[in-house]
């Protein structure tokens, strides 16, 4: 029997109900009947909220229907495979499945994307199959029509002989200094996180932060190619930003140069402080109660900008391929805002 090819679900509009990275693995779907959580029975694979596309208009003492609304997957394929055929079972959603799905398979070395399924109906707690025409992707995105459960969705296929550029995780024993956090979890888990278990693991910092960072000692000058921040099952304590700056030949008076948080009040005043936490946990800001608060860099400062803002969702595989250009680095500072937690980080490059 031909075997399932390896996946990782990237991200998904929601999954209220259950653990959704268990739709993509090859494993047979869990009879959980009789097992109950605090959200009522559970179940196996993905299961969105209700009413995406029923609306309620209070005012007009109506609801507003979306024929086109939906949840969706975004499944990520460990290597770039030719698909001819994929797999979706509603096993155990015996009436709450979802109803119909699109398929669309996209190749990240083309860019490509091909819809290869359309609405197609899913019958409740069944095994489905579809025989597509052969199609090369690295990615497969499923709409699903409107809500409801998933329990398996499996890609088969051949490897293609042409795979994306691999590149060295440069932060695999690196030294990794001026730690700000780490209350639960610390840097160098998340430098080690690879989705091994079920379960939240890594870096994550109290609630207390106003930005976190790390600074990582790099064994030689490195070009960093691609930055990963993976919030692998922090629903609901993932950073809102990551931001990463590198240094050539760091020395310790390099810290008063480091990038740091500024507010910008509504009349365009700016306030940079010296300790942002202690004046946000102090509430020094006052009388402002309303004010944004932007990264700051100060002048001829040495620190690069790699990846200046970045917005992070929750339980997401982020892969940042669009860099600022840098000279070589040899150490990467990490900061994300304003506190949370985030399983995996890797920079990736190559040594010079």
């Amino acid at each position: 029997m031909q075997t399932a090819l390896p996946a990782i679900l990237i991200s998904y509009s929601d999954s209220a109900f259950t653990n959704p990275h268990e739709v993509v693995l090859p494993d047979e779907p869990k009879d959980c009947r009789g097992d109950f959580t605090h959200m009522g029975a559970k179940y196996w694979g993905f299961e969105s909220q209700r009413h995406k596309a029923t609306s309620v208009l209070a005012d007009e003492q109506a609801f507003s229907y979306d024929h086109d609304a939906h949840g969706w997957l975004l499944i990520g394929l460990k290597e770039r495979a030719e698909i001819d055929r994929l797999t979706i079972s509603t096993k155990w959603y015996t009436a709450n499945q979802v109803r119909a799905v699109s398929v669309f398979l996209k190749d990240g070395m083309t860019g490509k994307k091909t819809q290869v399924l359309n609405r197609a109906p899913l019958a409740p707690d069944s095994d489905h199959e579809f025989k597509i025409p052969p199609t090369v992707a690295t990615e497969c995105y499923v709409e699903c029509y409107y809500e409801g459960g998933i329990s398996r969705i499996n890609l088969f296929g051949a490897k293609t002989p042409e795979q994306p550029p691999t590149y060295k995780s440069l932060l695999e024993g690196a030294e990794i200094s001026h730690i700000s956090n780490a209350h639960y979890g610390n840097p160098a888990m998340a430098v080690s996180g690879n989705r091994g278990e079920m379960h939240m693991r890594g870096w994550e910092s109290a609630r207390t932060g106003c930005g976190e960072r790390a600074l990582f000692h790099l064994k030689k000058p490195a070009l960093i190619e691609e930055i990963v921040v993976d919030t692998y099952l922090h629903r609901l304590n993932a950073p809102l930003t990551s931001h990463v700056f590198g240094v050539n030949g760091f020395e310790e008076a390099h810290m008063a140069a480091l990038p740091r948080w500024k507010i910008v009040t509504q009349a365009g005043k700016e306030i940079i402080p010296d300790d942002f936490q202690t004046f946000m946990l102090e509430q020094k800001y006052l009388p402002e109660k309303k004010f944004k608060i932007k990264l700051h860099l100060p002048e001829k400062s040495p620190w690069q900008p790699i990846l200046p803002f970045a917005p992070l969702a929750p339980d997401t595989f982020h892969r940042f391929h669009t860099l600022e250009k840098h000279a070589p680095v040899t150490h990467v500072l990490y900061m994300h805002y304003p506190h949370g937690g985030i399983h995996g980080l890797k920079v990736l490059g190559t040594e010079v």
